[in-house]
């Protein structure tokens, strides 16, 4: 029975040194995985503020085209506002006026 007895004791000891080992390695496991977690956070971080660095650059140098579109815009509705043309020859100036203004939108539009 001593030797049954032994082997049982050298069991247990064996299975409690192996799970000592293995809270151990799961503990080393954790501060990897947080490590890790925090190195990808890190880059992310990176990675947001390079995009940020290029939307910001985008937006600034379509603000000029922007503010010329919103000039033509503002310039076409000028001429749509126009009073009612009751001639021909005020039918047609309007009409002449409103095609440049649309030309203009449309020539604002291509560039971009």
């Amino acid at each position: 029975m001593d030797h049954f007895g032994d082997r049982v004791v050298t069991f247990l000891k064996n299975a409690a040194t192996n799970l000592e080992e293995l809270q151990v390695q799961t503990a080393l496991g954790k501060a990897e995985l947080s490590d890790k977690f925090e190195d990808i956070k890190k880059d992310a971080k990176k990675s947001v503020q390079h995009l940020k660095s290029e939307v910001n650059a985008f937006v600034d140098d379509r603000k000029e085209t922007y503010n010329h579109l919103k000039a033509k815009l503002e310039h076409l509705e000028l001429q749509l506002a126009l009073g009612k043309a009751d001639t021909m020859d005020e039918i047609r100036e309007q009409k002449k006026k409103l095609s440049h203004a649309i030309q203009d939108v449309k020539r604002v539009l291509a560039k971009d």
